[in-house]
């Protein structure tokens, strides 16, 4: 009788466990389930580019980045999900706007690599919209699915999903949903940039010595002003054009720059020398901090493979130089042709003095400011990328530049006056101007 008692009961114990751990399988599963309820968002768009983008959202989903951002001449857009304390799943867009030299497959080898890890899956498949190439890593931290493909435009897309702990069977589904809401756009502002830049380069530009550059330096002096119109600076360009030169260099393009508010003094000076055409250019830079008594010299040059190399710090870079890039020295000449185009706005990359790449949106704009100056005088550039700002530029009826305003890190005003202006309130920089001056006839007389 007691025997079959605690039978009985250990009977009923195992019951009630079983029963304990079929009700916690199925909250578990509940759980699983629900989050892989997957929804998508609306569209997003990387401006200017063409393509939009979806991520997923709700059942705590959160974006770690509220737009595309720019890192390492690649925009970002990610969001992850927190399963558990030692689970989540991790998306990221990647589109970059320097053409990759590898091939997928040993972009994926090399990911493998770096995690130590092995691929288990790969192949090629259309997703929506593209074929993607992709391949499926298992590593130290978990899992990682990557595709990628190549834009109409030729850049780069990739997404790149993570998975540790629980949750394959999601971040698979998450992984293939979000290559299908991938879209481009024709129409698009991109495309509308390189189509401007290519009739700048092949068709303004070469015109230029058919202006008044034929006889002459276009030599501009501005004053730079902050908010409160005190001047706190200056900036002189010039210009000048020799129809044989021995380099190859017919445009020689000389500049300072010199800013001095009451928390830093920054003095840059610059000689850009480029061909009629920018197939090829030497671009020397010398920046100097004065409060920190530290100069900087950054070399840049583009040979006829299209491939520029940046000295810098007694490090060397090379990229490609695109299409729809376009160096800072040339900045002010590309928003003039602007305004004379048949164009609204655009989208085009500006290689910055300091090697870094900035990607703009132009725009023309109306303002008060145009008021006495012709019709479509007035632009304005977004910078959005690692170099955030807006610049509004007003310019005259030939084409020069009057004015400009600048919103960001920095913020000052641009005037144009004259060379006696300067001397009179910058005495110390006469002889740096004349030096200048100097080295510019002499490359001119070449």
């Amino acid at each position: 009788m007691l025997i079959g008692e605690k039978l009985r009961r250990f009977g009923a114990d195992k019951v009630a466990f079983l029963i304990l751990l079929v009700i916690g399988l199925l909250i578990a599963q509940y759980v699983v389930s629900s989050r892989s309820a997957l929804e998508l968002s609306e569209s997003i768009n990387l401006k200017g580019s063409g393509l939009t983008v979806s991520l997923p959202v709700g059942n705590n989903w959160k974006r770690t980045t509220s737009d595309f951002v720019f890192v390492d001449n690649e925009f970002r857009l990610a969001a992850q999900l927190q399963i558990s304390s030692d689970s989540g799943i991790t998306a990221i867009w990647r589109y970059s706007i320097i053409p990759l030299k590898i091939a997928p497959a040993e972009r994926f080898a090399q990911l493998a690599n770096a995690v130590n890890g092995k691929i288990i899956a790969s192949g090629s498949d259309k997703y929506g919209y593209f074929t993607y190439d992709y391949a499926t890593i298992i590593g130290e931290g978990g899992l990682i699915m990557i595709g990628t493909t190549v834009l109409p435009n030729d850049r780069i897309l990739t997404l790149q999903v993570a998975q540790k702990g629980t949750g394959t069977e999601l971040a698979e589904k998450v992984f293939k949903a979000l290559l299908a809401s991938a879209k481009y756009f024709d129409d698009n502002a991109y495309a509308k940039g390189l189509n401007f830049l290519n009739e700048f380069k092949n068709s303004h530009l070469p015109s230029l010595p058919l202006t008044e550059l034929n006889s002459q330096n276009l030599v501009d002096f501005f004053r730079i002003k902050d908010s409160a119109g005190n001047s706190i600076g200056f900036t002189t360009d010039s210009l000048t054009y020799t129809s044989e030169p021995n380099d190859g260099f017919n445009f020689t393009l000389s500049s300072l720059f010199f800013y001095s508010p009451s928390f830093k003094t920054i003095a840059e000076q610059s000689f850009f020398r480029a061909d009629t055409t920018l197939t090829i250019f030497d671009w020397s830079v010398k920046e100097g901090n004065q409060l920190a008594n530290r100069q900087e010299i950054t070399r840049l040059q583009l040979d006829k493979n299209k491939i520029v190399t940046i000295e810098k710090s007694g490090r060397i870079e090379q990229f490609p130089f695109t299409n729809i890039m376009m160096p800072e020295s040339l900045f002010d000449l590309v928003v003039a042709d602007f305004l004379k185009s048949n164009f609204d706005s655009l989208y085009i990359e500006i290689l910055l003095s300091d090697g870094t790449i900035a990607p703009v949106m132009l725009s023309r704009i109306k303002s008060t400011q145009t008021s006495a100056l012709p019709a479509r005088s007035a632009a304005q550039a977004d910078f959005f990328g690692v170099f955030t700002a807006n610049i509004k530029m007003y310019y005259d009826g030939s084409g020069r530049l009057v004015s400009s305003e600048l919103q960001g890190n920095l913020t000052y005003r641009r005037e144009r006056t004259t060379k006696a202006s300067i001397f009179a309130d910058f005495p110390q920089w006469l002889s740096k101007i004349e030096q200048i001056e100097q080295y510019r006839d002499k490359r001119k007389n070449k």
